[in-house]
């Protein structure tokens, strides 16, 4: 019965991979061209900057990934194993007095945004989380970046630990921004988080699309 229970939880967890690497895929399809190293993006959509961190020692102007603040639809975004908006919001409101919502991610789960433009001006990403459960619970992050070959690939760029209180997260470099080789490409990525060994939530989530201090 062990090792049948532990075959299971392997073949769900290469099933949530496998899903994960097709909707990432399907999400991209959409919005990339051939390109020398990355698929460059065509349509970057909203970039209005703002500075959500300040309070916290972090300066930089920041863009929101598409439906990041969680208030609106989540167009283009996934998401399986029970994640769904919640209330309440971050404490802060960074992004809004109004707003109400954020992203619970049950054990099991898995959110992957809506593809969002980076380049080599584009080198980080941040935003809020809270461990709700699990005493040794991580929130892994990695971001999915589409080749020129038409691969949609997964590349891990931080773990994120808690105490049980919102917080934001350290500055985590997106690493696929670097990939384009000209100045001024850009290259459209989406995020995934999933929460190990217990429950997440998050909210407000961020890049920072220049280097402007």
């Amino acid at each position: 019965m062990e090792g049948t229970s532990h075959m299971n939880g392997f073949i769900r967890r290469a099933g949530l991979a496998a899903v994960a690497a097709m909707v990432a895929a399907m999400a991209f399809a959409s919005t990339a061209s051939a390109g020398i190293l990355t698929a460059p993006a065509r349509d970057c959509g909203d970039e209005s900057l703002s500075q959500p961190f300040a309070r916290f020692g972090d300066s930089h102007q920041y863009k929101i990934v598409p439906g990041g603040s969680f208030e609106g639809a989540l167009t283009d975004w996934t998401l399986s194993g029970g994640a769904k908006v919640v209330t309440p919001n971050e404490p802060w409101h960074v992004g809004g007095s109004t707003h109400a919502k954020s992203l619970v991610l049950p054990a099991g789960s898995t959110a992957v945004t809506a593809p969002s433009c980076v380049g080599l001006g584009e080198p980080t990403l941040r935003f809020f989380a809270k461990k709700n459960s699990g005493l040794l619970s991580t929130l892994a992050v990695s971001v999915w970046v589409k080749t020129s070959l038409g691969l949609a690939v997964p590349v891990p760029i931080g773990v994120l630990l808690g105490n049980g209180q919102w917080h934001e997260s350290p500055q985590m470099l997106i690493v696929a921004n670097l990939l384009p080789l000209l100045p001024g490409d850009r290259t459209p990525v989406a995020f995934q988080f999933t929460p190990l060994l217990g429950s997440w939530q998050i909210d407000d989530v961020y890049v920072d699309p220049m280097r402007v201090r």
